[in-house]
């Protein structure tokens, strides 16, 4: 069993569930997008004494609630699945997905929002991870190779930031996914 010293916040309660058969740490559920005023309250008194770690369903409400919850806390770090990691016929959601698979993304824990930018916009736009008709599909494949979620471009930008990504890491791993994409 893997002992993390942060919070982790999730979802729901079968995301608690699935994670305790792996995990020790504490965690709190935000009873999806009706989070309360109280729970948000919670999450940002933890913060003033305790590392944060956004664990959210790979979806648009995981989404909504992990850029809330960012908007709060700052400095709250970040684990994210691949939507395929995490899904079944129906539904898609941390406990949906594979023991390993989740002891997998805490490998991968991404910093909150940086001071600065390691990546500028117009280097994204150079990569063409905004701005082309492959645009998403590129980003797909970087989400996957850095363990960062799929998302829009806005979103992605950050996230590579909150990664500390570099334009030459980044070209270099793009031109190793050509035999996954030939778009590259």
């Amino acid at each position: 069993m893997k002992k993390i010293d942060a919070v982790i916040i999730v979802e729901g309660k079968n995301d608690i569930h699935r994670l305790k058969q792996v995990i020790d740490a504490d965690m709190l559920c935000t009873n999806g997008l009706q989070m309360s005023k109280e729970i948000l309250d919670t999450i940002v008194e933890l913060a003033k004494t305790r590392e944060i770690i956004i664990f959210t369903d790979p979806d648009s409400p995981g989404n909504r609630i992990r850029h809330r919850i960012q908007q709060l806390v700052p400095s709250a770090h970040h684990l994210y699945l691949q939507a395929k990691q995490a899904r079944t016929k129906r539904k898609v959601g941390i406990e949906h997905a594979s023991l390993e698979d989740i002891l997998e993304a805490f490998n991968y824990i991404s910093e909150g929002k940086p001071q600065e930018n390691s990546l500028s916009w117009q280097e994204f736009l150079d990569l063409g991870l905004s701005g082309r008709s492959d645009s998403k599909e590129r980003r797909e494949i970087l989400a996957e190779k850095l363990h960062i979620g799929q998302a829009n471009a806005k979103t992605f930008f950050n996230r590579l930031n909150m990664i500390h990504a570099k334009y030459e890491e980044l070209e270099r791993m793009m031109k190793d996914g050509q035999s996954n994409c030939d778009n590259f």
